[in-house]
């Protein structure tokens, strides 16, 4: 079935969503006979032209088109990606979750990869902020996304990719090499890119000193600098040379020299090697992503979590002072409370905290501060454990403890509205540590993104 002369598929060019609806009413199966008879869906057609409201239409009506692979080994998240369709990628991003980012397609490449080669950049927000990890995914020949921005000259896409790997401490992928053995600096270099050498090495500082790997050696056994004198002599050359050699680069030729020399002046005695620095023990034991896989991150952080939430639900059922055993009253605090029964009321209640009913300012800040690590503790742990077999089930264990947390701080109170600010409390929480961190991370990807973006145009 030729796409020309499919009026379904005539439709999704021209963006007409009336006739989708029509012909998917008449017929509902429509779509399902397209995906098996097929080469391209109307999704794929859609996302190509940028038809938003098309494409909203057919995820409607059948969401799994969207991580369909057509012919060339495009989803239409790729196609959409690579015309640059901010609106398109974002709905199929909203429908489909973050997951479909990491589809890999022709040659491996998944969306980020065909947003670098283009320089789209508010795509490249937007795959990067749905999904992370993308960043760390190569292509067939072993290409990163910053070697696909600096092969197609694409530089704006490139200062988006490093601002971003930054925010999310992914900054080891500079050095990551394709399957040439080149790493960006080697690939930048051959490919004579001053604004992208200068970036890395340059003096703006963008990049932690001594951090990019100047000297690293390709399949053939050339630094950076051998790559620049080896492919003939150009005007930028000299600027380039001196950029590269005031960070540290040297000819292959020189390496063995220059580590023989730095070894033997840094030989140190037996006893001074065993005398290490406070600085350095906290280097030596600082996390680094190189050396530790990201399952074992998370099952630290997971383990961190569990001791988190159990300590803090003890400390709401057990709090400073303990409880009082029995209902207690204090003669001059007893008032007669009602005079046609002259009945007393005790002044403390059994099972009530001491601590609240000595100063309920001190107790309300002491759960609050419980509450935090409580209920943060907790979306952790679900954060942690989403895509698990049975992640369900954990759920609703996760929202049990909640609700008996906010009831146990509630029964505890000394009194009615105490205990009722603890339920709001409980309710509140866990909906602010969900959204403020992500909101603090916002602002703090502002302040770090805008020096760097600003020293990006005023050297260009």
């Amino acid at each position: 079935m030729m796409m020309e002369k499919n009026p379904l598929m005539e439709a999704a060019r021209k963006g007409d969503v009336e006739y989708l609806l029509r012909s998917t009413e008449s017929d509902p199966t429509l779509l399902e006979v397209i995906v098996v008879n097929g080469e391209e869906t109307p999704l794929h057609v859609a996302s190509m032209y940028g038809h938003f409201g098309f494409v909203r239409e057919v995820l409607k009506l059948r969401e799994s088109l969207g991580k369909e692979l057509n012919k060339d080994g495009f989803t239409p998240l790729h196609i959409a990606a690579s015309m640059g369709h901010v609106e398109v990628v974002r709905e199929l991003l909203e429908k489909l979750s973050g997951e479909i980012c990491l589809i890999k397609g022709k040659d491996r490449k998944i969306p980020l990869h065909y947003a670098a080669m283009r320089g789209r950049v508010p795509v490249l927000d937007e795959l990067v902020s749905a999904n992370p990890e993308s960043l760390e995914e190569i292509t067939a020949r072993g290409e990163t996304v910053l070697h696909l921005a600096v092969r197609y000259y694409q530089f704006d896409g490139f200062v988006v990719l490093l601002e971003r790997l930054k925010e999310f401490d992914k900054l080891c992928v500079l050095n990551k090499q394709d399957n040439g053995g080149n790493t960006v600096l080697h690939l930048a270099v051959q490919k004579r890119q001053y604004e992208v050498i200068d970036l890395l090495l340059g003096s703006n500082n963008t990049i932690p000193r001594d951090f990019i790997e100047v000297n690293s050696l390709n399949s053939n056994g050339f630094t950076p600098l051998d790559v620049l004198l080896h492919f003939g002599s150009e005007p930028e050359d000299v600027e380039i040379h001196q950029i590269l050699t005031k960070s540290g680069a040297v000819r292959s030729r020189d390496l063995d020299t220059r580590q023989s020399t730095t070894t033997t002046e840094n030989e140190t005695t037996p006893s001074e090697e065993s005398l290490m620095t406070h600085k350095q023990w906290l280097d030596y034991f600082k996390y680094k992503k190189d050396r530790v896989s990201p399952h074992e991150v998370r099952n630290v952080l997971l383990v961190i979590a569990i001791l988190i939430a159990t300590a803090t639900y003890q400390a709401v059922l057990s709090p400073p002072g303990g409880v009082w055993q029995e209902d207690y009253c204090i003669d001059g605090f007893c008032k007669v409370t009602d005079l046609k029964e002259n009945k007393t009321k005790p002044v403390y209640y059994a099972g009530t905290t001491i601590m609240g009913s000595k100063s309920w300012v001190n107790y309300g800040i002491f759960i609050f501060l419980n509450s935090v690590g409580f209920f943060t503790s907790i979306e952790l742990i679900s954060l942690l454990t989403k895509g698990l077999p049975f992640y369900l089930e954990l759920q609703v264990s996760l929202n049990a403890v909640a609700l008996t947390y906010g009831f146990a701080m509630a029964a505890l109170s000394p009194n009615f509205g105490l205990g009722l600010f603890f339920m709001v409390l409980s309710v509140v929480l866990p909906i602010a540590v969900a959204r403020i961190p992500s909101l603090i991370r916002k602002h703090a990807k502002k302040i770090r993104i805008y020096p760097l973006r600003n020293g990006t145009t005023t050297t260009s």
